[in-house]
């Protein structure tokens, strides 16, 4: 595919959910993903929507792209993708670098998002019937593979496609750091970043750096208002779920009535649950982030991504810091 064809895929996809044509078809799809995943709420689902629309349907942010990491490749290989369900259509941003570099999608979908990334690339066919797009069952004979999924399952990718070039993704999650000087709207930027997507996501902040003596008070004041998660069932569940456990277990933690938040050096927090780890120096936290590099997706603060920006990354936002347009665009 060359870029003026892939750019006016874009400016027709974008058209085509604003066409109110398609309205009725739309819904339907939002429907079928509402019933397909318990977590997929109505607000969950349509604000996925728009963060695809503003950041990969933009035609003027593809140009801003090529021009920066170069033009596709009509190399034509066949890219395996293993998609991850835990957001709606989250494997959108694969499969349009596939489409965009010039090589071929056999795309493996979630059954936990299958109805909205089937949307999406329905809207693709339509639109122009020479992008190649297949959806199987079991990936086979293919010349590259990305593959998202948990740690588990990530060796046994690792493993399966070891002989092709390959990209595998394991769990992630972000970091939010606090210098003690942030104001209250850093902190309902953070209150953003915690629970957007109640949390699902990898870009989700799952955990919190701030120093010694950081006053925590002002930032639960605001954490506290957000109570729009707790009319999500499967939140409410497993907020009262960790909150009866750590109760039962004696572990020391706050409860702010719509969010736990416990000291705890592990990264990843439960659904639910922000923990807090205290550095006692600049070197002691860039230790500390050194040693979980492996397992952020992203870092949130200051001197970093901006607060409540966790969840709108740029096209060249890679996951995991992998530049899958560069890898797509050298496949032989």
């Amino acid at each position: 595919m060359i870029k003026e064809q892939f750019e006016s895929l874009i400016y027709r996809l974008s058209l085509y959910f604003q066409d109110s044509t398609n309205e009725d078809k739309i819904e339907l799809f939002i429907e079928k993903a509402k019933n397909e995943n318990a977590w997929f709420s109505d607000s969950l689902i349509r604000d996925a929507m728009k963060a695809i629309e503003s950041q990969f349907l933009d035609v003027a942010i593809w140009i801003s792209f090529f021009d920066k990491y170069g033009l596709p490749k009509d190399s034509k290989a066949k890219v395996g993708l293993i998609l991850s369900g835990n957001l709606p259509a989250v494997g959108m941003h694969d499969l349009l670098m596939v489409i965009a570099s010039g090589n071929q999608a056999v795309v493996k979908l979630s059954s936990q998002d299958s109805a909205l990334m089937l949307l999406y690339i329905d809207a693709i066919r339509s639109i122009d019937a020479s992008v190649s797009i297949d959806v199987v069952e079991r990936l086979s004979k293919v010349d590259a593979v990305i593959a998202t999924g948990s740690d588990f399952s990530s060796s046994y990718f690792s493993n399966y496609f070891a002989k092709i070039p390959h990209i595998i993704r394991k769990n992630r999650s972000s970091v939010a750091v606090f210098t003690g000087s942030e104001s209250v709207s850093d902190f309902e930027g953070l209150a953003k970043d915690v629970f957007t997507y109640y949390g699902l996501g990898c870009r989700n902040v799952s955990s919190l750096a701030i120093p010694l003596d950081f006053d925590l008070i002002p930032l639960f004041d605001v954490l506290t208002q957000v109570d729009w998660v707790l009319d999500h069932t499967k939140y409410s569940n497993n907020y009262q779920y960790h909150k009866t456990l750590l109760l039962l277990n004696q572990v020391p933690h706050f409860d702010l009535g719509n969010l736990i938040v416990s000291e705890n050096e592990s990264l990843v927090s439960p659904v639910g649950v922000l923990h807090i780890h205290r550095y006692a120096s600049q070197n002691d936290l860039e230790v500390w982030l050194d040693q979980h590099k492996e397992k952020i997706q992203c870092v949130v603060g200051t001197q970093h991504i901006p607060f409540g920006h966790a969840q709108s990354p740029a096209l060249d936002d890679f996951a995991d810091g992998v530049n899958t347009y560069e890898f797509l665009v050298n496949l032989s």
